[in-house]
């Protein structure tokens, strides 16, 4: 890096003093015997105030709501939260992310939804290329409450608050112990989960202590458990043949097949004694649609969902400690050190990987030619993929007063994620060529041995950051005292992914990845003011300013107005710019290897016959199927940070006795976005055409395609700036309390509503509104019904999730413009949960209860396939039902 440690010094300084200028100001002109308030600092602003309710709307979720609505942790519990509106990232087996879950506030991305801590950043999981928070690694008994900020906030924390801020709060004033347990079983197999926890926390006049330690397992779910993901085949066109990818289910041409020159498939000499000898293989297939035509080649089919995981298990261990001591009256001491372990399982099938240079005499081979075999090399055995995560996250800082208003803290946090990931039984090419070399049988002992890899990365995220902050009171108005906070950051974060030397090289099969290291500084100022112009108005403004190492400088300001024209009634409205940075991955990250499913609506448009209708062309753009292709995913040193407005109108009114109702109208833009420049991006460009136009701007971007126009072999992908992203919607919070002669009755709902859904069509195409489109519902609400009574209470949870579109074809019209059609119908998705709890008063409580209450099933698509989507997962798991039982000492 270009800065050196004294540079890095002389900005902590500059930060740091400030901070300490602005105390000694503040100190100075402090008011005399000016009224002491009990103040609260909320998510979206440092400044402390009186109210919850403010001039951005903030949703909070406490641990007990949590529990009510039957949640197992705080992953799964935000997933859940209606403003998450597309779903996110849940783990699944068979990538690098599968024990990893993430929050994507208005599905604008996960690394443009801030995580916090208390109020800190969490540390980027490596896994994500520290381009998301991993919240799987939050310890969901040491949660207190959670707030959701559903504003943009880059001008109060810096790169990432795009569309909202995520804030933990952990306990720190727990006194006594506390035990809980509880067990759950799916009617369906697999996805079984058991969590226990232990609390305790001890109190004095100077201060306190808390522990938690919290254990969570969930088991895998396998592909061959259900039935919409066992393998399957079927001739549905009745043509006498069963073409892969049309007309398969969980079944890969990685079998035994073999590729000529002009990219056509013949299969293996061998398939057929293989179909009869080798479980998983199933015979001769027509190599379908996505793979050169139908009626144009064969393949050697292999059923990788007979063995395969779809959902990981987890097995998470946390352990969380705080301390907050009073040195004096007027400086307290606190601490927080957070540590986790995550262990994930996932099963796939064994290797899949091109067997290079196949001479033309080998016993495959049904070519008087050499060439490269796909095959499946089922002699080493089912791949096992191990993750293990550990995360340790501490916290040391000083905060206190001087004055009647000034209030002061610096604080340094460390984060340090360490991943590892072994996989087992992969194939290596080196054996491979040693094996061939010395004409040694890949079938036996010594053959298989010589081929067996294992492959293994350790990922590290590190993250250590420097806070000095100070609040208070200059000026006075009609409404009070002018609110002051000024302070600065400087944090450093580092990304270091290191691949075993054979995958690093390349040489191993079925298997993606190359090690890389990313590393930069941080340094920030920021300003907030709130000035209240009367009694029943503030209006407020925010200033940040960031200096990265690495792309350069950053300034982002915000404006809120709250209005209270009378007691029962907040009107409120913000405007904020805010910016995403580049990741580290993306920037610096080695090439990278994936295979993403994608349709190729220019091959499919090729095999029509000449004459063919503006029908026929139609038919064929909507009846192309999903294949999947490699990719090599290349970072990119040149890419410059998003950049977005927030802006947000509202109300709050409580003018109805045990009635309270937030309506807020949001509109969020973001230019310069980052993105992959992916597979099916090209496609769509050449079909335009346009695509020499790409490839003269990013000269590392590829679409390969063999002599038949068939994909093939490695394209290469780059992340670029260009695309553009907009939401525009409604949050609704309804809420109702009643009380009754019979016991207690709460009603809550809430809902977000997207009018806009704006996303290019493709990277560098036009924009347009694509709300309702495949796995894009335009709105999600939650309602929740809680009945007490005594020593008996009720918790009904309802998560309904909007209906869409089935399918989204890209067209384009004679002059070449794109526009989408969509088709089909995803209806509207309803799942229950339901949990009973009895209270006693020396024997703890006891609870009961289901989650997907009447056991919704998955969405299937029209031609009956399973529509893989995490917020679709409660019918993947299907009903659980669930026990448990704590008790608080």
């Amino acid at each position: 890096m270009l800065n050196t440690k004294v540079t890095k010094a002389v900005r902590i300084a500059l930060a740091l003093g400030a901070a300490s200028s602005a105390a000694f100001a503040a100190n100075a002109v402090a008011a005399d015997g000016a009224e002491k308030v009990e103040r609260i600092e909320v998510t979206g602003s440092r400044i402390k105030r009186v109210d919850m309710e403010g001039a951005s709307p903030v949703e909070v979720i406490t641990t007990a709501d949590f529990e009510n609505q039957g949640r197992v942790s705080v992953a799964e519990a935000l997933q859940s939260v209606t403003s998450n509106s597309f779903g996110s990232v849940a783990p699944s087996s068979g990538n690098s992310g599968q024990s990893q879950s993430t929050v994507s506030l208005l599905g604008a991305g996960a690394g443009r939804t801030l995580v916090l801590v208390d109020g800190k950043r969490l540390g980027g999981s490596p896994s994500l290329n520290a381009g998301g928070a991993n919240l799987s690694s939050i310890p969901m008994a040491a949660v207190e409450r959670i707030e959701i900020l559903k504003d943009g906030a880059s001008a109060v924390y810096g790169s990432d608050a795009i569309a909202g801020v995520i804030n933990v709060i952990l306990k720190k004033d727990f006194e006594g112990a506390a035990f809980d347990i509880q067990v759950g079983r799916p009617d369906a197999d697999g996805g079984e989960t058991k969590q226990m926890s232990l609390s305790f926390g001890v109190s004095s006049d100077k201060g306190n202590i808390t522990f938690v330690y919290d254990h969570q397992e969930r088991r895998a779910i396998f592909d061959r458990d259900r039935d919409y993901t066992k393998a399957t085949m079927e001739d549905k066109n009745g043509d006498g043949v069963i073409s892969a990818g049309d007309e398969t289910t969980g079944i890969s041409i990685y079998g035994a097949t073999i590729r000529d020159a002009e990219g056509n498939h013949h299969a293996s000499l061998k398939c057929k004694e293989l179909e009869n000898t080798v479980p998983g293989f199933v015979g001769v297939l027509d190599q379908g649609t996505g793979y050169g035509g139908i009626g144009k080649g064969e393949v050697c089919g292999y059923a990788f969902a007979d063995v395969s995981a779809n959902m990981a298990s987890t097995k998470r261990d946390s352990i969380m400690t705080s301390l907050a001591y009073e040195l004096t009256d007027d400086i307290e001491l606190y601490a927080r050190g957070m540590f986790s372990r995550n262990d994930s399982f996932g099963r796939y099938a064994p290797a899949a990987a091109m067997w290079r240079n196949m001479p033309a005499d080998n016993e495959h081979n049904p070519l008087n030619a050499e060439a490269n075999g796909l095959f499946r090399w089922y002699q080493l055995g089912n791949r096992d993929g191990e993750v293990t995560d550990y995360q340790q996250d501490y916290l040391l800082g000083l905060k206190g007063m001087f004055g009647d208003t000034a209030e002061w803290e610096v604080s340094y946090h460390k984060a340090r994620l360490d991943y590892r990931t072994a996989g087992r039984y992969y194939l290596s090419y080196s054996g491979l060529a040693y094996n061939n070399l010395y004409d040694i049988d890949m079938g036996s002992e010594e053959g298989i041995n010589n081929m067996r890899a294992t492959t293994y990365v350790e990922s590290q995220s590190d993250l250590d950051h420097f806070f000095a902050g100070l609040g208070f009171e200059f000026g006075e108005l009609e409404g009070g005292m002018i609110s002051h906070y000024v302070g600065g950051e400087y944090f450093e974060e580092v990304l270091d992914s290191k691949f075993d030397a054979q995958s690093d090289a390349g040489l191993v099969g079925g298997n993606a990845g190359a090690s890389g290291l990313g590393e930069r500084d941080v340094t920030a100022l920021f300003y907030e003011v709130a000035f209240p112009v009367l009694d029943n108005l503030i209006v407020s403004a925010a200033y940040r300013y960031d200096d990265y190492s690495d792309f350069g400088s950053v300034g982002n300001p915000s404006v809120k107005i709250e209005y209270r024209p009378f007691d029962d009634l907040l009107v409120r409205g913000s405007y904020s710019e805010g910016f995403r940075a580049p990741t580290l991955k993306e920037l610096y990250g080695a090439d990278s290897e994936g295979s993403p499913s994608t349709t190729d609506y220019v091959k499919c448009r090729k095999d029509l016959p000449e004459g063919h209708t503006k029908d026929d062309l139609a038919n064929a753009y909507l009846t192309c199927p999903q294949s999947a292709y490699y990719e090599l995913r290349k970072s990119n040193e040149n890419l410059g940070a998003e950049e977005s407005t927030y802006i947000n109108l509202g109300f709050v009114y409580s003018g109805f006795e045990n009635v309270a109702i937030k309506v807020d109208y949001f509109e969020l833009e973001i230019d310069n976005v980052i993105s992959l420049i992916t597979i099916q991006d090209l496609v769509h460009i050449e079909n335009g055409p346009g695509l020499n136009e790409i490839y003269t701007k990013f000269p590392e971007v590829k679409l390969n395609r063999a002599q038949n126009g068939a994909i093939s072999g490695y394209s290469h992908t780059q992340y670029a700036n260009g695309s553009f992203m907009s939401r525009k919607g409604y949050d609704i919070d309804l809420s109702y309390s009643l009380d009754t002669r019979i016991g207690e009755f709460k009603f809550k709902n809430v809902t977000t509503l997207l009018t806009e859904v704006g996303e290019d069509i493709y990277f560098s195409g036009p924009a347009s509104d694509q709300k309702g489109a495949p796995d894009q519902p335009d709105w999600r609400s939650q309602l929740s019904v809680n009945y007490s009574a005594d020593s008996f209470s009720v918790n009904w949870t309802t998560d309904v999730i909007g209906g869409t579109h089935e399918s989204d074809v890209v067209q384009v019209d004679p002059a070449g413009n794109p526009y989408i059609v969509y088709s089909g119908d995803v209806p509207t998705y309803v799942t229950h949960n339901l949990n009973v709890k009895y209270f006693t008063e020396s024997y703890g409580t006891f609870t009961v209860g289901a989650r997907n209450l009447f056991d919704k099933g998955v969405l299937l698509d029209s031609k009956g396939k399973w529509i893989d989507d995490p917020m679709y997962n409660a019918g993947h798991i299907g009903r659980e039902l669930f026990a448990g039982y704590s008790i608080s000492f």
